[in-house]
This record gives C-alpha cells, structure tokens and sequence, in this order.
C-alpha cells in the first residue's frame, strides 16, 4: 500500500491581475518534500487562475518546476507581466526549461 507524499507548501507570491473583464491570479509556490529522494530541497511550483466576465474558472499548475528560487520568481514575474492564461502555462514552460 502507498503512503501519501507529504509536503509542505508555501505561498510566496500572489498577484491579481484584471483584464477586459477577466481576472487572472497568479500563486508562485515552495513545496518541500519529506520524501527520501528529495528531503529537505525546496521546489517552486506555479498556478494560474482565470475567471472569465461569465463567471467560469480554469486552472493549471506546473509542479515542482524550480528548486532554484532566483529562476523561479523570474518565470513567475514574466507570467504576470505577460497576463499568461492557464493554457499558456504549459507552453511557457517548456520554453523556459529548454
């Protein structure tokens, strides 16, 4: 039987911004793992969060992206800045990774 990872999560940042009608939230997350594998080492994790003018709510999170935190606000303040939607959040990732 699997155990449940337990983790620690911290919000760092949080921003809102809003946009023709829509709202975008930002959570720029550190996550520690009492895991064996990584112990001790935070890792950053991004949420995006859009509500439309009609009320409906989409997500997406990239988990674990960074565990240095310098790189991780960068990516985060360039999301904000750019009003990167939850569908964008893949995309920009991966560029940023390569």
């Amino acid at each position: 039987m699997r155990s449940k990872e337990r983790t620690k999560d911290t919000v760092i940042r949080r921003d809102e911004r809003s946009d023709r009608g829509y709202v975008y939230r930002y959570e720029l997350i550190s996550r520690e793992s009492e895991s064996v594998a990584s112990f001790g080492i935070a890792l950053y994790s991004v949420r995006v969060e859009l509500t439309a003018p009609s009320g409906e709510v989409t997500s997406a999170e990239a988990n674990d992206v960074f565990a240095d935190a310098g790189r991780a606000i960068l990516f985060y303040e360039k999301l904000v800045r750019n009003l990167a939607t939850p569908v964008d959040l893949a995309y920009v990732a991966e560029d940023e990774l390569k």
